[in-house]
Formats: C-alpha cells, structure tokens, sequence
C-alpha cells in the first residue's frame, strides 16, 4: 500500500519534471526563434532604409548585403550602423525604440553622411491600432521623414503637427494623435543621443500643461513697431537634456536691482513654479532697464534657463539679456548666455540673439554647451528694458534646470 502511494507520487513529480522540461525547451526555442527573426527584421529595415535594397529580396540576399556593406561601432551608450557602397560612406543608422500607446514601437533612423537630414525612417515593429496608429509604419506616413533637417533654428528634432508648417514639421494621424507624439519623441530623443556623442538625453519637461500656464491665443500688438531682430515664430522641437534635470531655481531667492519693492507683486514670485498670466500672476519692475537674480544656494551645473515674462497680452520685450556667474556682485567670472539688446541700448554689449514674442511656453536660453556637459554657475541675472509698445517690465516666472 505503501508503495504504491510512493509510486504514484513518484510518477507525478518525475512527469511534472518532465512536462516542466519540455515546456522550458519549447519557450527557449520560441523565444530564440522570435529574436532571429526581429534581428532579420532589423537588418532588413536597415538595407532598405540605406537604399541598399528592399523587402522583395530574399531573406539571404539581404543578409549578404548588410554583411557586405554596413558596419557598426560604439558611441558611448549608443550602437551606430555606418553603410558603404563601392567603399563610400552612404549614411549612418540608429536604432529607435520606445513605448506607443499600445506597446513597443521598433525601427531604424537612417541620416545622410554630412549628418544634417534625415534619410529614411522605418518602423518594423509596432502594435498600434489597425488603421489608426498602425499606418506609422506605411511607406505613405514614412515618406514625408526623408530629408527632414536633424536642426531647425538651433534646435534638434522635429515638431509634429497637423495645422503649421515648417521645414521641422511632420504631419499626424487622424485619430492616432498619442501614437504620433510618441513617435516623434522617439525619434527626438535618437537625434539629440547622436548629436551629444552617443550619450543619453531625453526631452525637458516644462511643466506647461493645458492647467499649468494661462493658455492665451497668440496675438500681435496693434501699431507694432518690430524690432529688426525680430524672429518668425516656429513651432519648437523638444529641448532635449540629460536625465535626471530638475528646476533648481525653485523656491530660490530672488533680489533684484531696484531700491524699493516690485510695483505689483513680490521677488519670491519670480521662483514659485506658477506659470500662468493671470491678473496679479506677475512681478511688475520700474520703468527702464532692470534685472531680477537667483541665487541657487550653490554651483550648479546648468542646461536651460527658461523665462516666462507676461504673455496674457501679446508683447516684444526689449533688451532681454541673461547673465551668470559664481559670485553675486557679477564683478567677474560673467558669462552672457542670451543678448537680445540690437543697439546696446543697455550698455551690456550689442546682442546677436533674436527678440521674440512672450508665449505660454517660454524662452528656453541653452546652457548645454558644445558637447551638452551643460555649465557651471551659482547666480542667474535676466535683465529687461520693457515691451516695444511702451509696456512695463512683469515677470511671471524664472526656472533654471540642472543638477
């Protein structure tokens, strides 16, 4: 009796074991085959977006020619494919990867060797909903990526949207809008990682949501007198920065120039995260040129200085200049990093930057540097010198992001 009980145990552990066995070899071999078959998809997407060939080749065909023409190397955290014809470089290639609406999205950026316009994007991979956010892998969708510039006015990426226009700007999905954005912001996050050397950069959140900031429609003064450096409005490409940014301005104090206290509102204001244009949402300075400071406790070091004067009403603020430093005095060390002072009506020097109309979304004035190490400083100073149109000088919010 007793062996058969031990019997019978034994024949359930051991059929358990082998079931078990069967079923991690069976998943072994599933997932080994999903894997050789996503790469094929990759390296065929790749030969394809080189114009090295296309899908109606055979699977070893295709194989040949990646093996015969594309290479690929290390930048920093980031793979990088170089393809070759008749020993010439015909563009380089990037993996892009990153989450949809309803799942992965996979493909490859392909630029052209001069690494100033896009060649081809293709998506290979995608689980989008069939005939809405699914057509970002149509050849139709995909065509109006191919000689998009990597920088449009200073900025990496693109803008995507439906209504503007723009050498930047691609066209959504009707209905596919949350898988559109997604991939563009995919697509701008490969771009900056390969315009920083292969390092890892993601887009800064401003924390201007439809909540955060008085969403006023943009609008032009009446007997605008514009300025000779004034720019033509493009849509702006996300700012890319490294990970782990954060507003250091926040809460920092805030002294200013004048003697006495700001006409409307206080100093503090000027760090206190609230971006909207409301009435009384905003520091009023005196006539003539002024300048608020932050002092962020410590050296910092900096990617992006982002100011937000009043926007309510359409104004140009004359004279803007951005300074920083590592002593509160300015007496040395200062470095300008925005000058938008044409005639050097200041006295701070004549300003190569462009004067612009004060929005909802901000300035953005880039502390990244060449290589985006970003830099160092402690204090931040933004002068202001009123609107075009007579209009007095308000600030409404000042952030500073770094680490």
């Amino acid at each position: 009796m007793k062996k058969g009980k031990l019997y019978t145990v034994g024949f359930m552990v051991a059929s358990s074991c082998v079931c078990a066995a069967v079923l991690t070899f069976a998943n072994t071999q599933l997932h080994s085959r999903i894997s050789t078959n996503e790469n094929f998809d990759r390296i065929r997407a790749l030969i394809t977006a080189f114009g090295l060939g296309n899908s109606s080749l055979e699977q070893q065909q295709i194989i040949d020619i990646y093996n015969q023409s594309v290479t690929t190397k290390k930048l920093r955290q980031m793979e990088l494919y170089e393809a070759y014809k008749d020993g010439k470089l015909i563009g380089y290639a990037m993996d892009i990867l990153g989450r949809g609406k309803y799942g992965l999205i996979k493909g490859v950026l392909a630029i052209a060797p001069d690494a100033k316009k896009i060649m081809s994007l293709l998506i290979y991979q995608q689980n989008e909903t069939p005939g809405l956010g699914g057509l970002i892998s149509s050849p139709q969708w995909l065509s109006q990526f191919n000689n998009k510039p990597l920088i449009t006015n200073g900025t990496p990426g693109l803008v995507i949207s439906s209504t503007e226009k723009g050498p930047n700007v691609v066209h959504g999905i009707t209905g596919a809008s949350k898988t559109t954005f997604s991939i563009v912001k995919i697509i701008n996050e490969t771009i900056a990682q390969y315009l920083s050397g292969g390092d890892v950069m993601q887009a800064l959140d401003l924390g201007i949501g439809v909540d955060a900031v008085t969403q006023a429609t943009p609008g032009y003064p009446k007997n605008l007198n514009k300025p000779p450096n004034l720019r033509e409005e493009v849509r702006r490409g996300s700012f890319m920065t490294p990970p782990g940014v954060k507003n250091l301005a926040l809460g920092k104090t805030v002294t200013s120039g004048m003697e006495e206290e700001p006409i409307i509102g206080e100093l503090d204001q000027i760090t206190d995260g609230i971006k909207k244009s409301d009435e009384f949402d905003y520091v009023e300075m005196d006539p003539g040129p002024q300048w608020v400071q932050i002092d962020l406790g410590r050296i910092h070091t900096v990617f992006a200085i982002v100011l937000w004067h009043y926007y309510k009403n359409p104004v140009i603020y004359n004279d803007v200049i951005v300074q920083v430093s590592d002593n509160s005095d300015f007496t040395g060390n200062v470095k300008t990093l925005f000058n938008n002072d044409y005639d050097n009506s200041t006295g701070q020097g004549t300003g190569e930057d462009t004067s612009y109309y004060s929005r909802w979304w901000g300035e953005i004035v880039d502390a990244r540097g060449p290589d985006n190490t970003g830099m160092e400083m402690r204090y931040v100073r933004v002068y202001t010198n009123g609107g075009v149109a007579d209009e007095e000088t308000k600030f409404v919010e000042i952030s500073v992001y770094g680490k």
